[in-house]
């Protein structure tokens, strides 16, 4: 009877093994990859995993871990990524972003300055724990090769040309109306053109920040590419901080390629309520600090991306008055 227990018992594991045998195996695709943003600093890649479980447990796994080669040199490596959990018997898809910064490839890339394009290769490697069963392995793995051109981008950006327009005594004296304020147009007038240039006014007629005064401004963002890629673009959303304050956002569609330079040019009002002991500075130290952002959509080669690509940038830097 021993005899013919232990034989049943090892049938029933045969049988469990070769039932295990049997089931179907998880898969686990890369349904998209795709850039989603560029910008003058680095860009995101998006993908998107989907993953097929066919037990009756619930699968759970950290995310891939992705290697990133540009050019033939490794840059950079991100693990677990894009980790989640698949319900029994279940399919499920997760979307997931991964940055490549432009500065830790240009530092590996030799003669990164003369090329367009960056043949960018991902090495993709997702290992998902399975269930303790009977004739299944502890894990599954899988591996992926991707590869997607991105353009070349080593920025400079500069704010050149930076100018704004004193208002006429008719602007001024509409202004003190509506303010309910009681002074000299013509004198408020030099007043406040003594401030846009530089100068200390005479006699401090009105302080401008009382006034709701619109002052003409105008100025040309420049994007010097130090590299070859291209940064084509028809309009631009900006925003504008001089030594750190607020002065003026829009959007312009005066934008001129001249080489490896883009000059988006910006024509603007800001209120001389803006006109705080910050922005005074600027003018009466004849330079500053700026800080821009921008938003606008580029097309790159049908290969790459077949819709337009989000490109962002938010620069920082310094620039003078003429």
């Amino acid at each position: 009877m021993m005899k013919r227990g232990w034989f049943l018992f090892f049938l029933g594991i045969l049988s469990v093994a070769a039932y295990a045998q049997t089931l179907p195996k998880p898969t686990a695709e890369i349904t998209q990859f795709q850039i989603k943003e560029i910008s003058l600093r680095d860009v995101t890649f998006q993908f998107e995993l989907t993953v097929s479980n066919p037990y009756p447990l619930e699968l759970s796994f950290s995310g891939m871990t992705l290697d990133f080669s540009v050019e033939g040199s490794k840059v950079f490596s991100a693990a677990n990524q894009g980790g989640f959990s698949v319900s029994a018997k279940g399919k499920k898809a997760n979307r997931f972003n991964v940055k490549l910064a432009y500065e830790d490839i240009y530092k590996l890339v030799q003669n990164y300055t003369t090329k367009e394009w960056l043949n960018t290769v991902i090495n993709g490697t997702l290992s998902i724990p399975l269930p303790k069963l009977l004739g299944v392995p502890p894990s599954i793995s899988f591996n992926y090769k991707l590869e997607k051109k991105i353009p070349a981008i080593k920025p400079t950006v500069a704010i050149i040309g930076f100018t704004v327009t004193p208002p006429s005594a008719a602007e001024v004296s509409a202004a003190l109306t509506k303010a309910g304020k009681k002074a000299d147009p013509e004198k408020a007038r030099g007043a406040i053109a003594d401030i846009l240039s530089g100068k200390k006014p005479d006699k401090p007629v009105i302080d401008p920040a009382e006034l709701d005064l619109p002052l003409n401004v105008s100025f040309t963002i420049q994007i010097r590419n130090d590299a070859r890629g291209a940064i084509n673009f028809t309009a631009v959303g900006y925003e504008l901080y001089i030594n750190n304050e607020k002065l003026v956002i829009g959007d312009s569609s005066t934008v001129k390629q001249e080489g490896q330079n883009v000059y988006i040019t910006v024509k603007n009002t800001f209120s001389t309520k803006k006109l705080s002991s910050a922005v005074k500075a600027l003018f009466t130290e004849k330079k500053g600090s700026f800080r821009v952002t921008g938003s606008a959509r580029i097309k790159l080669p049908d290969d790459i991306s077949k819709e337009p690509i989000p490109l962002g940038f938010d620069e920082r830097g310094s620039f003078a008055l003429k």
